[in-house]
């Protein structure tokens, strides 16, 4: 068992290391502070999970390609009035069904439903894989 000077020489280092590394955050803390204010500041560069992004006709792309998503307002509304025009037709389709009769993948077909959605022309009945959608 450790006797009392040993213990009290281990809560003396420990209280030095601890005041150390309080000295260097404060001291970093300071001089990102003025190197600011100085302007002296190099910008922080891209971690690696960040890809670049790129604007180019009104479309908002991401380094990775293949993604649904990229549509513009005018493609959108397109589809999204080819989506309308089927469930007129047929009330009740899913997803896959819409997606094979557009021929168009799932995953993009998905986009156009949720902007008709939340433009509340259509209505929604179910869930995941088995939702119904119907024109309002």
């Amino acid at each position: 068992m450790p006797t009392t000077p040993d213990i009290r020489t281990l809560v003396e280092n420990f209280a030095n290391e601890l005041s150390q590394v309080m000295r260097r955050a404060t001291l970093e803390e300071v001089h990102a502070k003025l190197s600011l204010a100085i302007g002296e500041v190099t910008p922080k560069r891209r971690g690696p999970g960040r890809p670049r992004v790129s604007v180019s006709k009104g479309v908002v792309r991401t380094g990775k390609r293949g993604r649904p998503g990229k549509f513009t307002p005018e493609q959108l509304e397109k589809h999204g009035a080819s989506v309308l025009a089927l469930l007129k037709k047929s009330p009740g389709a899913r997803s896959e069904q819409l997606s094979a009769a557009m021929k168009m993948n799932t995953d993009t077909l998905r986009i156009p439903l949720k902007a008709l959605i939340q433009a509340k022309k259509i209505k929604v009945k179910g869930q995941k894989r088995g939702t119904m959608y119907f024109a309002r």
